[in-house]
């Protein structure tokens, strides 16, 4: 599903232009996998299109109606959603709507900015959800940036007790020995329906320009499409979500194609599930 919306979005980036981008830049891949040697074929999948574009909702109204849809959704099938979008605000309906209590990011920032006085938004849907009663020791990050992130929040993280993996110690450690921490992590603390968060400004800044906050020393698509893969494989996975593409400030559609990327490995491991 489609969320087309950036009315969370700080920069006022045209965020809510990607679900149409990436249903387009689509047309450019296979249905097979020759990584995972995984075909598409087997799947059945269903497009229900995108939300109505809602430009200037307020950030809880859109989440509310991303919720009440996932709801309806989920209350006809357990099959994995994808939800497509938009600003990373939409995450608090994407949790809520698929009745998730856990949560993977794979983000530059913690996204616990302080939302009281000027209320949710894209750098603040982790900390809006732990004040809504999800536990942090369900909350697991993998990809933060050395330099994306102001002191305080990341205490905050750390009172919280959220897992945090820097794109620096990825590097170190492998994508693969990190996804597979935070599914150990998440399961011992009780998790039983994760969701998967990707925001595009975990990439190397290089690869995903149209990510309007991506920095130097990111990511890199290839480690996405793994653990896009390994997570779309676990049956504790209800579902996921890709956010902050701005296709107006892309290059070659280079972050398009990355995001696709991202959910057809993700299918590919649903593809696959016993």
């Amino acid at each position: 599903m489609g969320a087309p919306y950036a009315g969370g979005s700080i920069s006022r980036a045209h965020l809510d232009q990607a679900p149409e981008a990436i249903r387009k830049g689509l047309e450019r891949f296979s249905t097979y996998s020759s990584d995972f040697d995984v075909s598409l074929d087997r799947l059945m999948p269903y497009d229900v299109g995108d939300m109505p574009r809602a430009v200037a909702a307020p950030v809880e109204e859109f989440q509310q109606h991303i919720t009440e849809a996932l709801g309806a959704i989920r209350a006809q099938t357990d099959a994995p959603i994808a939800l497509i979008g938009g600003d990373n605000s939409i995450t608090v309906g994407g949790v809520r709507g698929a009745g998730a209590d856990a949560l993977i990011t794979f983000d530059a920032h913690h996204d616990v900015r302080d939302w009281d006085e000027l209320g949710p938004m894209n750098g603040s849907p982790v900390r809006q959800l732990i004040e809504g009663g999800l536990a942090g020791s369900r909350v697991h990050q993998i990809g933060l940036h050395g330099f994306a992130n102001a002191e305080p929040y990341a205490r905050y993280a750390a009172e919280h007790g959220i897992g945090a993996v820097t794109a620096n110690a990825v590097r170190t450690l492998g994508i693969d020995a990190v996804v597979e921490e935070a599914l150990v992590k998440l399961e011992a603390a009780g998790a039983t329906q994760i969701w998967v968060d990707f925001d595009m400004d975990c990439l190397e800044r290089a690869l995903a320009p149209g990510a309007p906050a991506a920095m130097p020393g990111g990511l890199w698509p290839s480690d996405l499409m793994r653990a896009a893969y390994r997570l779309g494989a676990t049956p504790l996975v209800t579902g996921m979500d890709i956010t902050e593409l701005d296709p107006t400030l892309d290059v070659a559609e280079a972050s398009v194609r990355a995001a696709c990327s991202v959910l057809l490995s993700f299918a590919c491991g649903v593809a696959i599930r016993a």
